[in-house]
């Protein structure tokens, strides 16, 4: 449908017709809530929805302060929900005019916080034809891959959180959404930053765009429909990854990849990479990441830092390293307590109660005990049978990765090695059965 035939057939059916086929009857819907045209234009429709029973609606109003308008909008907000008996949070948020990322994105991260805070498990946003058309030519324009161009989808899930992103009109253009406005009565306010061509986004809307339409006049739908195909190559890019073991984020199996073609390998790295929420390099760098990763001998040892984690080969799988590796020894005395947190991203030590398990408790009382880093030379007898074994021995036949030997928080009492992680405790000091004792568990990151 065209603007031109708009007054022949109104939006709001078709409108009303995507919310209630993807979203469940009775469900939390909350409506980003801007103030210009397209967000209007969603508020109406979703609370005409809310009015015959079919969703519980409220809004959000993301304050920027980056205008000299936005409490003025802020303001508008609220009265446009008071009249239609929406309820409206407004969050005002801190963005960094200086990020790397650029004043866009950052105020889009901003955004996409607060949306994945709500509580709602559905945030429907106004995304309409226009933003896809534009969205798919920033992403060629920087090159990206076929997940970039594959734009906006009408329905996602945020990562690492429960609530679904709805965006109902993306088939419908600006034009259309402006009659629409229009022959509704409705009433909005302008950004102004919308006129200024500093922004990609904005050059693109006021100085290709006026071109293109002259020249291709169906230029926004051919990149819409470009992205959908976008997103269908990208799906089964993703089936194959999946077949490869590449979208799980704990290892990347190498032995099914040494052999297939490098592009099949690129791919599934790059999977892997997403799964672990690591940024994607460059075309160059993936390629001499896989080179590494996938052609290495058996027992070569690779490490390849990116974006502040690493990518490590141990044995036959691919692992993500997050951790600092430890670079001088260090030491921290333990008194007993329940929980003790190793610092500098070594992680903590949770000691649980238990009978006949663990180290013997009536042993933990002095104040020799102390945690530590590894030196080299250490032994430890794990069995009263069985000769006392260096440490280096243990860590290899446990299969202990190479980067994390030396990371590994040793408990120590006095000189005598007493636990060590995913080995075990010393003979001397294991609790016997029925007597009371501490048994140590070793989380990573500072919160286990």
């Amino acid at each position: 449908m065209t603007a031109s035939n708009q007054d022949q057939r109104s939006l709001a059916p078709l409108i009303s017709a995507r919310v209630v086929a993807l979203v469940a009857p009775g469900t939390a819907v909350c409506a980003g809530l801007s103030g210009g045209l397209d967000s209007v234009v969603l508020l109406d429709a979703l609370a005409d929805l809310r009015d015959e029973g079919a969703l519980a609606l409220r809004a959000v109003h993301v304050h920027h302060g980056l205008s000299p308008n936005a409490e003025r909008w802020a303001q508008f907000c609220a009265q446009l929900c008071a009249a239609r008996q929406v309820p409206l949070l407004v969050e005002r948020v801190a963005v960094d005019r200086d990020s790397p990322l650029g004043l866009e994105a950052a105020a889009r991260e901003a955004r996409y916080r607060v949306f994945s805070s709500q509580g709602a498990p559905v945030v429907a946003l106004a995304h309409h034809l226009d933003d896809q058309a534009e969205t798919v030519l920033l992403q060629l324009l920087r090159g990206t891959g076929l997940k970039g161009v594959a734009a906006m989808p009408e329905w996602r899930v945020l990562r690492d959180t429960q609530v679904a992103l709805l965006r109902p009109l993306l088939a419908f253009s600006r034009a259309e959404l402006l009659a629409h406005a229009r022959a509704r009565d409705l009433e909005w306010i302008e950004d102004e930053s919308n006129d200024s061509p500093a922004f990609d986004r904005n050059f693109l809307r006021l100085e290709v765009a006026p071109v293109l339409d002259e020249r291709f006049p169906r230029w926004k739908d051919a990149l819409a429909r470009f992205a959908r195909h976008a997103a269908a190559a990208d799906g089964l890019l993703q089936s194959i990854a999946r077949d490869d073991g590449a979208l799980a984020s704990q290892a990347l199996a190498i032995e099914g990849l040494r052999s297939q073609a490098p592009e099949r390998q690129g791919n599934a790295l790059r999977a892997f990479l997403e799964a672990n929420a690591l940024p994607m390099p460059s075309e160059a760098r993936l390629s001499e990441m896989a080179r590494q990763l996938f052609g290495a001998r058996d027992d070569a040892r690779v490490r390849i830092e990116h974006a502040g984690a690493a990518l490590v080969r141990h044995r036959d799988e691919i692992l993500v390293d997050r951790h600092e590796r430890a670079t001088e020894p260090w030491s921290l005395a333990w008194d007993g307590t329940d929980e003790i947190a190793l610092g500098a991203q070594r992680g903590a030590v949770r000691f649980s109660r238990a009978t006949g398990e663990g180290i013997a408790e009536r042993l933990t009382h002095d104040a020799l005990w102390r945690f530590g880093s590894r030196d080299g030379g250490e032994r430890i007898r794990l069995d009263a049978a069985r000769p006392t074994r260096t440490l280096k021995n243990l860590l290899q036949e446990h299969d202990v990765p190479v980067w994390q030997r030396a990371r590994l928080p040793l408990l120590f009492h006095g000189d005598a090695l007493v636990w060590v992680p995913g080995i075990g405790v010393a003979a001397g000091y294991r609790c016997p059965a029925g007597e009371p004792g501490r048994v140590p568990e070793w989380f990573f990151g500072a919160d286990p």
